[in-house]
């Protein structure tokens, strides 16, 4: 199998990982970024390149690419040709990607698939946020498309000159967010999920002022985010949601966030692209030879290799 691996950024961990369990049982892999898709002129008509050769010499591509407010229109239109591709395994196409990263879409599909998510409302001004305040208490504001916490703010106590000017600020940069009340919860755990069996759990020791697994764009001198990440056995009814949400959004693999309240569990996202280089490398092996599994599963599927 000729595998091509789309990675996030350069010499990230994930992707080595999984090249490295594939090329251990013979395969040949290729890692690439978004800026290598192109396309070219031919006899046949314009086709997708990769690094200047037809994107049609492998077999599959796992995409690992970011999609992000920053570049969304070079993401998308890249994946878009890369999807295109006639004869290549796409693992996943960009209309799955598309409608994961998009927080707004991917709520809707799992609010349709039944899986219960947080309440939720776009806003667009601040008498938007304050209606919400004034429903829900305490209430978290987010951008639509965004990763690692950056810019999903927490406003716990009240909704004062300093809040106001935040989350103005945040309407400014942004246009529209979404809004949700804040679910009180000691801990977020992610259920990753490869093919349609439950992968690695982890969970995120959150809590406090540490209320979030990731702090966003970075902290200020001196202080640190006590976050603690561990890994652990998920629940029957956690692991089932993992692979239910996955599948609702059609993707091949995702990690899903997921946090228990009194009423249950609810599925805060599904991230497109999951990470796990932040565990020991036996447990990172654990999803790379997952992976690896999948793409050959899923190639022999559309036929010989």
């Amino acid at each position: 199998m000729r595998l091509g691996i789309l990675w996030w950024e350069p010499g990230e961990v994930e992707c080595l990982g999984i090249a490295e369990a594939c090329r251990e049982r013979g395969h040949e892999v290729v890692l690439f970024g978004l800026e290598d898709i192109g396309c070219e002129d031919t006899p046949m008509g314009m086709v997708p390149t990769v690094a200047g050769q037809g994107a049609d010499a492998f077999d599959a591509v796992l995409s690992r690419a970011h999609i992000g407010a920053d570049n969304w229109r070079n993401a998308v239109e890249r994946l878009t040709l890369l999807s295109g591709t006639p004869g290549t395994l796409m693992l996943d196409p960009v209309s799955a990607h598309v409608r994961t990263v998009s927080k707004f879409a991917m709520l809707h599909q799992l609010t349709r698939s039944g899986i219960r998510v947080p309440p939720t409302r776009s806003v667009r001004t601040l008498a938007d946020v304050e209606k919400a305040v004034d429903r829900w208490g305490r209430i978290v504001l987010k951008p639509s498309v965004g990763f690692r916490g950056i810019d999903v703010e927490r406003f716990a106590h009240g909704f004062g000159l300093g809040e106001r000017a935040k989350a103005s600020a945040l309407l400014d940069r942004y246009g529209v967010l979404i809004c949700q009340p804040y679910i009180p919860h000691e801990g977020d755990h992610r259920v990753l999920v490869i093919g349609e069996e439950p992968s690695v759990c982890t969970r995120f020791h959150t809590g406090g002022d540490a209320w979030k697994p990731f702090p966003g764009d970075g902290l200020p001198p001196g202080e640190s985010w006590d976050v603690r990440i561990e890994v652990c056995a998920p629940s029957r009814e956690m692991a089932d949601l993992g692979v239910r949400a996955t599948k609702a959004m059609g993707l091949s693999y995702a990690g899903v966030d997921i946090v228990e309240t009194e009423d249950g569990p609810v599925v805060m996202e599904v991230n497109v692209v999951p990470g796990w280089g932040a565990l020991p490398p036996d447990v990172q092996r654990i999803p790379n030879r997952a992976v690896a599994d999948l793409v050959e599963r899923r190639t022999r599927e559309l036929g010989p290799v």
